[in-house]
């Protein structure tokens, strides 16, 4: 039995190096998972001794207790059971670095539970999926067999030969931890990607303080993030001229930029004139922070005036579809024109499934836009939706939006994207930097590559807000514009050891610029509520004198009860969450149970940590956090409760089609059927054609797509439709060369006021038609089939 112990366990380890190959060098092939495993078995230093302490203590109990039976075979067991246990941890392990980037810790299991949130659930189920779990019990039943096997070799060898293989393993063990530990240390090596993850989760759970913090109690709901239903009114001290200047508003977002380097905050960089030559028109806000370092956390918070969810799943990719009152929806109430601009793939996170029924009339990413300079291709199979295009055009697609109706008011959101990682510094998109710049193409600021390239397409961002900024003024429109500009988390360049922007929630990572311009409100201001993205809304609001939907968390930053305090979290470096209240900043690592506490007022690098367990009030500290994570989850969970519970939730009630078109001796139609059957037959009123040319057909079908109108069809005879067909049924063409032609162009759909995405509509070739992101254009008679499910979750 011993040999059999001894053989289980070293080709146990063996497998763990295997696995340990595939975390430190991710492999999707057998032949790369292959390559890999010297360089695993190199760094299982930590699994090999799991491995021979568990085989130590197993033969040294079995010696024990060999005059008993029952106990030796309980020691055999136990050990079997350990072995498994230890080879399905560590496969799952592969999985749970990439996600958490850590091992599974006691830390996460406790979040699964007290946050009700699922990382928990979902890391582990991601882990261990059905192929997955094929794999893992493969590789194990070949374990055994073999251990098993070699055991029974060994007992036929002689007394000597079994003495020698015996020594041969010992030497082999003993070589292997000395090899591992050397490699392991010369390399400096992660302790995430190297730890032997059960003994990890045991280290997190015995010697972490992190559940002492979690025991923490809290009120049933923490007035500091209470919506606006919840709480007293408030009282503005904020006072707009009679009558109110401000007609519309546009929200200039940039993206990684923390406010160190706005000169107007101080960046002693010359990246931001434009803005700054602003200053003297505008009121900025110094202590404004984004509640994570992530882009689609921030679209969230901005546009919902909400925290997330507090968990490694953003809101948007979760649960795109969850009824919420945005700005954009309440603006569109008050006859708003809506629009979205965005220089980068808005499909990130499903950010433009989150975007459809908030309101907005124009949803516009990279994809849409009509740009000179080529679009910078940075998507690989893993990473997709990773592309953009410059700033530059952005800014023209938006100028051209808000020029397009001189008198309805309009809200418009343009996000930047040039200064996202790698910043692009060798693109053509740096050929323009501003229109009387004597400067053609990137400057040199500082001597590190990245960050000078970083500070360059800040620049170019800065250059595209003073373009939106020169039409308003030329327009006429700039004075009655609120014009909000800020970033949506920050950029870390080894302030603190760290890189990019996830990677913490120092200042670097999460203190943004927040800034108003309107010289008609504000004259060179500065004003010094700690706030965050949350309370921009509710500023916008404020200024326009509206009042707050009642769901909004966040407050006017001119609000006179508002506490002096905001939260932020990281769930992807560790478990960070974090506040800071007055000049006081306090960061928490769920993980490691470590605790930081900054003044930074005289600190505002967080160099000197103030926090000393033995004198420090840690429940005090880490109350506010309790507080919010646990008032936070409640919120959450019970809105996804009620949207899910909703009886009408799946009833698809009604459906609206906003189609135009061009007419030729008379307007298109086209019918409705759903599920084949036939609900309406529509005529649309088009514009008279006189085309001739294919290239003035699509123009003139492009300008007929202005003035779409929309068709309503009652579907109560059909309330769980499976498909809809929009069949263009009366084509006419006055012939090649000839003036005339007719064609249908449908421009949005929506069911039960819920837009439909472009992905879930499919023009057939019948109609020689396409769909982009302006809509569906029809040009002979065909159909635009429209599959569902068509209200999300429902099937």
């Amino acid at each position: 039995m011993s040999l059999r112990i001894i053989c289980t366990s070293l080709l146990s380890w063996l497998l763990l190096g295997v696995y340990r190959g595939v975390i430190l060098d991710p492999q999707t092939t057998l032949q790369g998972v292959l390559a890999s495993i010297p360089m695993g078995l190199a760094a299982s230093y930590y699994d090999l001794i799991l491995v021979a302490s568990l085989t130590a203590a197993t033969l040294i109990l079995l010696f024990a207790a060999k005059a008993s039976r029952l106990a030796f075979a309980a020691i055999v067991f136990l050990f079997y059971l350990v072995v498994v246990v230890s080879l399905a941890w560590g496969f799952a392990n592969i999985n749970l670095v990439k996600m958490l980037g850590e091992p599974f810790t006691f830390q996460w299991l406790v979040y699964g539970d007290f946050l009700q949130n699922a990382d928990a659930k979902n890391a582990m189920g991601d882990a261990l999926n059905m192929r997955g779990a094929a794999t893992l019990g493969g590789s194990i039943v070949l374990v055994l067999v073999l251990g098993s096997a070699a055991g029974r070799w060994g007992h036929r060898l002689s007394s000597a030969g079994h003495r020698a293989f015996l020594i041969a393993l010992v030497l082999c063990v003993g070589a292997a931890l000395a090899a591992t530990g050397y490699h392991v240390r010369a390399e400096a090596l992660p302790a995430p990607k190297v730890d032997n993850p059960l003994v990890y989760f045991v280290q997190s759970a015995w010697f972490s303080s992190t559940p002492v913090m979690l025991a923490i109690g809290a009120g049933a709901d923490d007035p500091d993030v209470a919506s606006v239903g919840e709480r007293p009114p408030e009282t503005s001290s904020f006072q707009a001229p009679t009558p109110n200047p401000i007609k519309n508003v546009l929200i200039f977002m940039m993206e990684s930029v923390p406010s160190k380097y706005i000169e107007t905050f101080g960046g002693k960089y010359p990246i931001t004139p434009n803005i700054k030559s602003y200053a003297a028109d505008s009121i900025r806000f110094d202590n404004i922070y984004a509640h994570a370092p992530s882009t689609h956390y921030s679209i969230f918070s901005l546009l919902t005036s909400m925290y997330n969810d507090i968990s490694f799943y953003g809101m948007t990719s979760r649960y795109p579809y969850l009824p919420l009152d945005s700005i954009s929806n309440t603006l569109s109430k008050h006859d708003f024109r809506t629009g979205f601009f965005w220089s980068a793939d808005s499909r990130f996170q499903r950010v433009d499934e989150f975007l459809l029924n908030k309101g907005l009339d124009v949803i516009q990413d990279y994809r849409g836009q009509k740009c000179a300079t080529p679009t910078f291709k940075l998507s690989t199979e893993q990473w997709k939706n990773m592309d953009y295009n410059s700033d530059l055009c952005t800014a023209q697609s938006i100028i051209d939006w808000m020029n397009k109706d001189s008198e309805q008011p309009f809200f418009g959101i343009m996000f930047t994207a040039m200064t996202h990682y790698p910043y692009i510094s060798d693109s053509p998109m740096f050929s323009k930097m501003t229109p009387s710049a004597k400067d053609r193409g990137p400057m040199h600021y500082v001597d590190d590559e990245k960050f000078n390239a970083y500070l360059n397409a800040l620049k170019v961002g800065d250059t595209a807000l003073g373009e939106i900024l020169e039409s308003l003024k030329q327009s006429g429109k700039l004075d009655s514009t609120l014009v909000v500009i800020l970033g949506d988390h920050g950029e870390a360049f080894g302030e603190h050891g760290e890189y990019i922007h996830a990677s913490a929630i120092y200042d670097e990572n999460v203190h943004i610029p927040l800034i108003m311009i309107n010289k008609r409100l504000f004259h060179d201001e500065v004003a010094h509520p700690v706030g965050g993205i949350i309370d921009v809304a509710p500023t916008i609001f404020d200024v326009l004198g509206l009042p707050l939907p009642k769901q909004w968390q966040g407050r006017s930053l001119f609000s006179e009860q508002r506490p002096n305090k905001t939260f932020f979290f990281n769930p992807w470096a560790g478990s960070l969450l974090g506040y800071r209240e007055d000049d006081r900043k306090v960061i928490f690592n769920a993980t490691t149970g470590k605790v930081e506490e900054y003044d930074l007022r005289t600190d505002p690098g967080e160099r000197a940590n103030l926090f000393n367990d033995g004198s420090s009030d840690r429940t005090a500290l880490l109350q506010p956090i309790a507080g919010w994570v646990q008032s936070q989850k409640r919120r959450m969970a019970n809105l996804v409760a009620e949207n899910e519970t909703d009886a009408g939730h799946c009833t698809a009630m009604s459906l609206e089609i906003d189609a135009a078109g061009t007419d030729y001796q008379g307007p298109p139609h086209f019918d409705v059927l759903v599920d084949g059957k036939r609900l309406a037959e529509i005529a649309v009123q088009g514009k008279g054609s006189k085309a001739s040319t294919s290239e003035e057909r699509v123009a003139e079908l492009n300008d007929a797509a202005m003035d779409a109108r929309p068709f309503r069809i009652d579907l109560s005879g059909a309330p769980n439709p499976k498909s809809i067909e929009i069949r263009y049924i009366n084509d006419q063409w006055a012939g090649d060369g000839s003036p005339g032609d007719r064609n249908l162009f449908i421009k949005s759909i929506k069911v039960n006021g819920q837009l439909v995405p472009n992905g879930k509509l499919h023009v057939d070739e019948q109609s020689h038609g396409y769909t982009d992101d302006s809509g569906t254009a029809m040009y002979t008679n065909g159909s635009l089939w429209v599959s569902g499910p068509f209200i999300e979750g429902c099937m």
